[in-house]
């Protein structure tokens, strides 16, 4: 299955820049001035591991479309 998220953050780049390295093929997109939409497919997340994902994005407020939840510590 897919990973959809939405990052609370002022910076495409800065979720480019935590992304790249670990997950070059997702798709980040502006939501609105505050927040990126992540779309990791499910063939690029059978490759590299959900957790490889999350990792990369530990230090940004996440929520998971999926779950309905916020990263840990967020709101």
């Amino acid at each position: 299955m897919s990973l959809q998220l939405v990052a609370r953050c002022g910076s495409l780049r800065e979720i480019e820049d935590h992304l790249t390295p670990v997950c070059a093929g997702a798709e980040v997109f502006y939501i609105d001035r505050d927040h990126v939409g992540i779309s990791v497919p499910t063939r690029l997340l059978d490759a590299v591991g959900e957790d490889t994902v999350r990792a990369a994005l530990r230090h940004v407020p996440v929520y998971d479309l999926y779950a309905g939840v916020w990263s840990k510590d967020q709101p």
